[in-house]
């Protein structure tokens, strides 16, 4: 047990920068970007104008995530993709600041997304070549995503009403620059420079056998979890409940995704991978089912059910992160990664969103909830689905310490 927990408090101490990216990434993007509808309105644009740019985000998602991801593979310097990325955030934060046009806030925005969206991706990439053997650990990592976005809200929370909106630029300024050092302190990766033309094949992305099931997957995810939780401010209103109810359910998810992504490495080697994603789809369903009847159920049901609820991302994301890190070549580790933006983004998020707010137009809000619920719980049943084979040696992948990334791209001729 020490000694486990010895090899824990290594691999946290040698990756630091990768939890602190994490962190302030998060940070800045739950303290700046859940408030851009509220600032695009005080500089006096329409509903319909933000509801254009929020559409336009989506195709920003898919842009950034193919294009960052193929240049991070092509030159083969991922750390440096996106200490670029950021160092031009923080250019754009304060074109937007500036900015007092639909045109320029619209182009500041969409910079923002493209520079931003996909570099967690890369940070997922640099951080499991980091660990090798101890991929295990890579959850404990990822405890920095609510942690970052937990403290992000709170100062948010803190700096509006005495500030005003416009103090929160120089604030994701400070983040953004953290991200920046943070990612300086990171390691390369370790195929940089040793190919000097670099094919990156990305058909591989389409034919590897477990394609299908990674970015189906991230679909779903995109689908079901964006289309239900981006409503929930709106549809607890409707439902008579107060800001400060919603916000309590809200931290009770994310105190349950700390918890799971911290208890990572005790689950993976204990529940297999696609029994796990499907373990993440049923108690989101679950978290959307205790919404359905949040004016029925007692309040101890309805927390449980968010603190389950909350441990899904985790549950979901762990497993499918580190499949693509066993099953796509060095070539296009890169953009393997930021396709699950993609497909979780641009392509479920979108849908996800696009639908429910079709369906809450016309149909009772909590009909919508207990649909969306039904969803999600078929969609997990639909994530066991696959060989045995094929889950025993994802399985056996995870659990055992083998390195990763051991193989390096062959010189291209």
């Amino acid at each position: 047990m020490s000694e486990a927990k010895g090899q824990k408090a290594g691999a946290l101490l040698q990756n630091l920068p990768y939890l602190l990216f994490l962190v302030f990434y998060w940070s800045s993007e739950a303290l700046f970007v859940p408030y851009l509808g509220l600032y695009f309105g005080m500089r006096g644009m329409s509903s319909m104008q933000i509801g254009f740019l929020n559409s336009l985000f989506y195709v920003i998602t898919i842009l950034s995530a193919a294009s960052i991801g193929y240049i991070a593979d092509k030159t083969r310097r991922p750390r440096l993709v996106v200490t670029l990325c950021f160092t031009a955030t923080l250019l754009v934060i304060v074109y937007m600041s500036r900015a007092t046009s639909f045109l320029h806030l619209g182009a500041a925005y969409a910079l923002y997304g493209y520079f931003t969206v996909s570099c967690c991706d890369l940070v997922d990439k640099l951080l499991l070549e980091r660990l090798q053997g101890n991929t295990r650990y890579f959850g404990i990592f990822k405890v920095g995503s609510p942690l970052g976005y937990s403290a992000g809200v709170l100062l948010a929370g803190a700096l509006i009403p005495r500030l005003g909106l416009t103090s929160l630029f120089p604030a994701c300024m400070a983040f953004t620059f953290l991200c920046v050092v943070m990612a300086l302190l990171m390691k390369e990766s370790q195929s940089a420079g040793q190919v000097k033309h670099n094919k990156v094949p990305l058909r591989h992305l389409l034919t590897n056998k477990n394609s299908l099931y990674i970015y189906g997957v991230m679909a779903l995810w995109g689908f079901s979890e964006s289309g239900a939780l981006n409503y929930l401010a709106i549809y607890m209103a409707d439902k008579g409940f107060t800001t400060q109810y919603t916000s309590l359910l809200i931290t009770i998810a994310m105190t349950g995704q700390t918890i799971a992504f911290f208890l990572m490495p005790t689950i993976q080697p204990v529940i297999r991978p696609k029994t796990m994603v499907m373990l993440g789809f049923i108690v989101l369903s679950g978290r959307v089912f205790s919404l359905a009847l949040v004016a029925q159920l007692p309040f101890f049901v309805i927390a449980l059910l968010h603190f389950l609820g909350g441990c899904a991302q985790a549950f979901v994301l762990t497993p499918i992160t580190l499949m693509i890190g066993r099953s796509f070549e060095d070539a296009v580790s890169s953009s393997a990664q930021t396709m699950k933006t993609v497909a979780n983004k641009g392509i479920g998020s979108s849908i996800g969103v696009l639908l429910f707010g079709w369906l809450y137009g016309f149909l009772p809000a909590s009909g919508v909830m207990l649909a969306y619920a039904c969803l999600i719980l078929l969609f997990g049943l639909c994530s066991r689905l696959g060989r045995k084979s094929e889950e025993n040696n994802d399985a056996a992948a995870m659990a055992a310490p083998a390195p990763i990334q051991e193989k390096t791209a062959p010189p291209n001729k």
